[in-house]
C-alpha cells in the first residue's frame, strides 16, 4: 500500500485546485488525510478523503497569530513540521497534481525546485531526524537564520536595534520554508537525496503562466519519471484561482476528473481562448514557431 499523504486547509470551502490535489492523489492510489481546525464546517471534500481535526497535530492557539493575522503560509510551515515530528507520513501542499504515485523507499523525500532551492511542497523526513528537530525548534521571535552571511547578519542586528522584536512575518518570504529546508538538507548531507526538478516541479514558479496555456505546453515539460506538477496557486491570477481558463492545462485536469468549478468563464473569455488556439495553429502551419517559441510567447504575455 502506498504511503498516506497529509495536508491542511484553513477555511471552509475548498476550491477546484485543492480538489484536484486530492482526487488526483486518490486516483494514483494514495490514501489522503486533510486536516482542518474547523472540520465540521469544511465543504467540498472529495469522497475518499479522511478529514481530521488539526488540533490533534498542534493546538490552534499555537498558530493563531499566523492564521488570524493573514500569514497562513507561515502557519502552514510550522504545522507541517509538527506533523512530520509525529511520524504521520508525507506532507503535500494543496496545489499539486499527481501524475504518478510517490513510491520512493527513501525516508528523506523532497525535491529541487531549481538549482539552489529545495521545495517542501512534497516532504517526508524521519520523525527523529536532526532536520525535523531543528525545523520544530525555530524560535518565533528574534531568530537569526543560520544561513545568513555577514551582510545579512549585520542587517538583522541593525533591525533588532531600530525596529525591536522581529517575528516570522517580518522575514523574507521562504525563509522558514525552502531557505531553511535547503540549508538543513545541506548541513546534514541529505541534499544529494533530493529528487531532480522534473520529478515534482517540472513547471517552475516563474513559468506558472503555462498552467493557463494549452495542455501540450505543460505536457512537453513532463517526463516518464514525473510524479507531480506544482500548480502554484499563490501566483495564479484571481480568475484562474477561481476557475480554470478555457482550453488550459488546468481545465483539462478538471475535465479528466469530472470537476466542474462553480465559477465558469464568460463566453467572451472562451472566444478569446479560441482565438489564441487559432493563432497557435496558424503559427504551426506556417512553420514559424517551434515549441520553445510558443512557450515563450505565453510566458511573456504575448498571447494572453
Amino acid at each position: 500500500m502506498l504511503d498516506r499523504l497529509n495536508s491542511l486547509w484553513i477555511g471552509e470551502q475548498l476550491g477546484y485546485i485543492e480538489k484536484l490535489t486530492m482526487v488526483s492523489a486518490l486516483s494514483v492510489g494514495h490514501p489522503f488525510t486533510l486536516y482542518s481546525y474547523n472540520p465540521q464546517n469544511l465543504r467540498g471534500v472529495p469522497s475518499g478523503v479522511e478529514v481530521r481535526d488539526a488540533n490533534e497535530v498542534i493546538p490552534y492557539p499555537a498558530l493563531a497569530h499566523y492564521f488570524d493575522g493573514g500569514w497562513a503560509a507561515l502557519g502552514t510551515d510550522f504545522f507541517r513540521y509538527a506533523m512530520l515530528a509525529k511520524g504521520l507520513g508525507y506532507w503535500v501542499d494543496l496545489d499539486l497534481y499527481f501524475i504518478r504515485p510517490i513510491d520512493f523507499q527513501d525516508e528523506y523525500v523532497f525535491g529541487w525546485e531549481h538549482e539552489t532551492s529545495i521545495n517542501g511542497a512534497v516532504l517526508r523526513l524521519p520523525a527523529n531526524s536532526d532536520m525535523v528537530r531543528e525545523l520544530c525548534a525555530i524560535p518565533h521571535v528574534n531568530w537569526r537564520p543560520p544561513f545568513y552571511g555577514p551582510r545579512k547578519t549585520a542587517i538583522f542586528y541593525w533591525r533588532r536595534v531600530t525596529e525591536g522584536d522581529i517575528r516570522p512575518e517580518n522575514y523574507r518570504w521562504g525563509t522558514f520554508g525552502p531557505m531553511f529546508l535547503t540549508y538543513l538538507a545541506q548541513k546534514y548531507r541529505a541534499a544529494q537525496r533530493a529528487k531532480e526538478r522534473f520529478i515534482f516541479y517540472p513547471v517552475r514558479h516563474r513559468d506558472a503562466k503555462l498552467l493557463c496555456a494549452p495542455p501540450e505546453l505543460v505536457n512537453a515539460e513532463l517526463t516518464e519519471e514525473t510524479r507531480t506538477v506544482h500548480l502554484w496557486r499563490s501566483v495564479l491570477d484571481r480568475e484562474a484561482r477561481a476557475s480554470p481558463p478555457g482550453g488550459s492545462y488546468l481545465e483539462a485536469l478538471c475535465r479528466r476528473h469530472d470537476l466542474t468549478p462553480k465559477a465558469q468563464l464568460a463566453t467572451s473569455a472562451r472566444v478569446a481562448n479560441l482565438q489564441k488556439r487559432r493563432l497557435f495553429d496558424s503559427l504551426i502551419k506556417k512553420g514559424s514557431r517551434r515549441h520553445h517559441e510558443r512557450r515563450a510567447l505565453w510566458l511573456d504575455g504575448s498571447l494572453i
